[in-house]
């Protein structure tokens, strides 16, 4: 992995292309403060110095020593149980569904629940076969 910035710093001779890089440093360091890498003070000092700075070199030594990588973001990776729920939703939004169409009520509540089900019968698919492909990567790896 890269340090952030780096391909920011080429060279310090004054660029027409600078706004674009202040945006992105800008950017880099908004989803910086998001994860936790700085605090709201350095953030605005740092994006006032950016609104400064004439160069691309410069601009990167405001990215140059920010820790590498997420700080406060917890990810766990999907687990075979997150398929199985998954798939129970998947069973549930099918039998909603069949059961609706089958009694055929007429009022507003049954139609919001016929259009919620079918909401989760197109997405739930989705994502439920990318967790087992994952949680499959995973054991082949030797992961968990």
């Amino acid at each position: 992995m890269t340090d952030p910035g780096s391909d920011l710093a080429v060279d310090a001779a004054p660029d027409e292309l600078v706004p674009v890089y202040r945006l992105q440093v800008t950017n880099t360091l908004k989803v910086a403060l998001g994860q936790g890498r700085l605090t709201e003070d350095e953030y605005d000092e740092r994006v006032a110095q950016a609104a400064e700075l004439g160069s691309r070199a410069e601009l990167a030594t405001l990215l140059a020593d920010l820790p590498v990588g997420r700080m406060n973001v917890s990810y766990r990776p999907p687990t075979s149980r997150d398929v199985r729920i998954g798939v129970g939703a998947i069973i549930v939004a099918a039998g909603v569904i069949a059961t609706l169409v089958l009694t055929g009520p007429d009022n507003s509540g049954a139609f919001l629940l016929l259009i919620l089900s079918a909401i989760t019968l197109l997405v739930a698919p989705i994502v439920t076969v990318g967790m087992a492909i994952d949680v499959r990567r995973r054991k082949r790896r030797g992961g968990a």
